[in-house]
This record gives C-alpha cells, sequence and structure tokens, in this order.
C-alpha cells in the first residue's frame, strides 16, 4: 500500500535534473567556448586552425538531493528504505533532488581570421533538465502511511511539483574581438525534443479509517508529458525535430587592466513546441477509498483507481516549455601561475543558483583546480579537476562534488549506517580535444603566405627574382 501510495503521490514520475561544469570556465577548453561563446579557443601563432572532438563525446553528469530531511534520503538512496518515525512532519518543508547532464556528442570550431579572431563552430549536444520538490510526509510515507494516524489533517502533506525535459541541440557559434579588450560571442541552436514532463499537485490529502482498515486518497493537480508512461519508444530518442525548438545564447568579455577579465551570458534562452501528440492531464482524483484488510492486493487495487481517474482526464494536444535559460557573470585575476575565478549563475525561470569560487594551478600542461560553491539550496559543494592542455590538445576530467561523489563510491561498497551528514551529491565530466590544420599566424610574423607558398606561387616568385641569362 504504502509504495503505491508515494508512487502516485509524485504522479509515478521520474525526475532528472542539465549540468554546468564551473571548473571548465574559462579553461578555453572546446567545452567552454561553446558554452561561453565569447572565449577563444586559439593562441595566435601557435594554435592550429581546427578544433575537433572526433565525435569522442564530452560527457558531463551532477546529481544532488538536499532538504531538510537528508538523513532519511542517504538511508533510501544507499539501504532502499526509510525511516519515517525520525522524519519531521506537519511543518511544510521540502526536500529537492535533482540530475543533470549536458553531452557535446560533436564540436568543431574553426579560427576564420586572426584578425579581430573570428572563430566559426558547430555543435551536436544531448541534454537533460529538471528538477523536483518533495514534502517530508511523502518520505514518511514510503516507511509506513500508519504514521500519519494521530495527525488531525494531512491536507497539503503531498504537494509535490517538478518538472523534466531532455532534448538534442543542434548549434552555431560565431565569436570575434571588437576591440584589444572586447569579445564578444553568439550561439544560437536548433533543437529536437526527446522527452518532456512536468506536475504539480495542487491539493492532497489522505485518512486512515482504523476502525473500518480503510484509506480514502484524494490528489488534485496537473500533468504533461510527451509520452505515455508505459510505451516510451527508443526511435524518440532520435532527432526527428516532431518537436521543435530554438535558443540563443550570447555573451561578451572584457580585459581590463592590472590583469582583470570579466565575462558576462545569457545563456539558453528559448523554448520547445511539443507536439499534438503529446498529453495533458488535469486530474481530480478524489475519495478513492480502499479497503486495506481484504488482501494484499491493497496496493494494486489502490494504483489502478488513481491510475485510472487520472487516465480519463487526459487529452492530447500541444504546448511550449522554456528551458532552464540562466544569467551568469565570471571575474578573474591571474597571478602568474595561479588563476582564481569568481562565477555567479542565477536560473531565470526556474529556481536554482550557485555561487562558485575555482582555483587554478598552472604547471607547463598540466592544470589542477579546486573550487567551492554555495548552491542555493543551502549546500556547499569542493569539486576538483585535472586538466593536460596544450595549445592543440586537450584532455580533463573532474567533478563539482568531489568529496560526496567520493562518499558515495564508500557507500555503495559499504551501506551501512550511520552517514554522514549535509546533501547527497554525484558528479563526474570528462572530455577531449584536438586541433589540426595549419597554423594560422600574424601576417608580420607568418611563415605562410596565402598565394605565394603554394607551388604555383613560389614559381612566380622564382621567375621574378631569378637572375637574367648572359
Amino acid at each position: 500500500m504504502k509504495k503505491a501510495l508515494c508512487l502516485f503521490l509524485v504522479i509515478n514520475c521520474s525526475i532528472t535534473v542539465s549540468a554546468q561544469q564551473f571548473n571548465l570556465y574559462n579553461s578555453r577548453t572546446l567545452y567552454d567556448v561553446f558554452e561561453n561563446p565569447s572565449q577563444s579557443a586559439y593562441q595566435i601563432d601557435t594554435s592550429r586552425r581546427i578544433a575537433f572532438n572526433f565525435f569522442i563525446p564530452t560527457v558531463t553528469a551532477n546529481a544532488t538531493a538536499n532538504g531538510s530531511e537528508n538523513a532519511a534520503i542517504k538511508t533510501l538512496l544507499y539501504n532502499g528504505r526509510v525511516d519515517g518515525r525520525n522524519i519531521a512532519i506537519e511543518q511544510n518543508k521540502f526536500n529537492t533532488i535533482a540530475f543533470n547532464t549536458n553531452n557535446y556528442i560533436a564540436m568543431i570550431r574553426v579560427l576564420h581570421t586572426v584578425k579581430k579572431s573570428q572563430e566559426i563552430g558547430l555543435s551536436w549536444q544531448i541534454r537533460d533538465d529538471g528538477r523536483i520538490k518533495v514534502t517530508n510526509e511523502t518520505l514518511a510515507a514510503f516507511d509506513d502511511y500508519d504514521l500519519f494516524d494521530d495527525v488531525s489533517s494531512a491536507n497539503g502533506f503531498f504537494n509535490n511539483k517538478g518538472y523534466n525535459q531532455s532534448y538534442h541541440q543542434f548549434g552555431l557559434t560565431y565569436r570575434q574581438d571588437v576591440t584589444k579588450r572586447l569579445s564578444i560571442g553568439a550561439k544560437g541552436s536548433l533543437l529536437s525534443g526527446i522527452t518532456y514532463t512536468a506536475f504539480k499537485v495542487k491539493e492532497s490529502d489522505f485518512a486512515i479509517d482504523q476502525e473500518e482498515d480503510i484509506i480514502n486518497v484524494s490528489i488534485l493537480g496537473n500533468l504533461r508529458s510527451s509520452f505515455l508512461f508505459d510505451n516510451l519508444e527508443s526511435k524518440s530518442f532520435r532527432p526527428n525535430f516532431k518537436s521543435p525548438g530554438l535558443s540563443l545564447t550570447a555573451g561578451a568579455s572584457y580585459k581590463l587592466r592590472n590583469g582583470w577579465f570579466a565575462m558576462g551570458n545569457l545563456k539558453d534562452i528559448g523554448f520547445i513546441k511539443w507536439n499534438k501528440n503529446s498529453f495533458d492531464y488535469n486530474f481530480n482524483a478524489v475519495n478513492i477509498e480502499v479497503d486495506n484488510a481484504s488482501s494484499s492486493s491493497t496496493d494494486d487495487r489502490l494504483l489502478d483507481s488513481l491510475d485510472q481517474k487520472i487516465s480519463n482526464s487526459r487529452t492530447k494536444r500541444s504546448y511550449f516549455s522554456l528551458l532552464n535559460g540562466k544569467a551568469e557573470i565570471l571575474i578573474n585575476k591571474n597571478y602568474g601561475n595561479y588563476q582564481p575565478n569568481l562565477i555567479i549563475s542565477k536560473s531565470l525561470y526556474y529556481e536554482g543558483g550557485d555561487i562558485v569560487l575555482t582555483n587554478n594551478y598552472h604547471y607547463r600542461n598540466f592544470v589542477a583546480t579546486a573550487s567551492a560553491g554555495y548552491n542555493t539550496n543551502r549546500y556547499l559543494a569542493i569539486g576538483g579537476q585535472l586538466m593536460v592542455k596544450s595549445p592543440n590538445a586537450e584532455f580533463f576530467i573532474g567533478s563539482d562534488h568531489l568529496l560526496k561523489s567520493l562518499e558515495m563510491i564508500k557507500y555503495a561498497r559499504d551501506q551501512t549506517p550511520p552517514y554522514s551528514g549535509g546533501y547527497t551529491g554525484a558528479s563526474f565530466y570528462m572530455g577531449f580535444g584536438l586541433k589540426f590544420g595549419r597554423i594560422l599566424e600574424h601576417p608580420a610574423n607568418a611563415n605562410f603566405i596565402p598565394g605565394m607558398n603554394e607551388p604555383w606561387g613560389t614559381r612566380f616568385l622564382r621567375r621574378i627574382f631569378r637572375k637574367k641569362e648572359k
């Protein structure tokens, strides 16, 4: 019973939330220049003309869970159970769960001209973004709904909400130097929606009649989904543009005096139009009574009753969803081999924000990074990164939640409580890039002059400057 009840109180929905790898900001890697389009991937007179990842994906993934009941979340995650007796109820408190990915399948960047450092790039990435807020009472119900026997009113206990959307993103980027100090860049993208789910329980209640051993359940809310939960086909994950969308990222960077550097972005401002075969549920499942005394099939009967009530409210129609656009600012000051960056990132349409300090130490072609970031969900994340970077090659691996990721590995092997305090989190990213082609140089230093270094050009010069025969 309790499993079915909890399943539908969160509307039978798997929520995932898209990643930002702050340690890669201002690194001038391929990932950085596509995420922050005013950045340059090149060192003039040193770098080769074309940068490419050779279809080796840059993989990024983050997951966090935080709220008033971190201990219960950890027990559920590592041990598959919750001790609801220790969960504070009737206090209107929430827990936030998030998982996000941003994977670049292909990235290619071309230095078009040395003058003004004009760069053009194409990219294909697969993204997923979302968030869920779960009440303490929902977690407690995973243990035993009898914990609510003495509660006078359970109204609003299960008013959970969340969203998730995944999509392909095909981007075209352009950047250039406006002056020696000011650079601008933009990234326009065509989107192909994969899946979308958003729900909000506006009203919820349930009551237990101990004498009759009957449960009465009521939920009122809205659910939108681009697919049926029991009929998600593999072909839905291919780019097909049946649910198209557009997005725009624009940014600028400025080199101040005394080694200071500032960068700002409006990132992923856009939408997806989900096709007319998407589903909209305005459900009002009230006064569903289930006899708990008859048999062990009570779970199934409650599940079937809620499923029928919600399914009966289903209509097919098209609708729009907004992307999780962000506003970001980065401030940097170089101190020789040590380069700190202060980053402030805030979601524009949804909840969430970060304040992050990254600390980069450069030694020859190696970069070690340590970071500390405060998230508006009230937790502090410690991250780390190792990078090998030359003017024409790069490889990096890291985590924005390094300590918590190691903790998850530890508890995956040893599921014995008590667990550590604080939020639960995991993060991992890895990427590769390589530059090839001829080196584009300043005209004054160029070893290669277009039209002159070619065979026909050298023959032309020899004819002009050869000595005349007597």
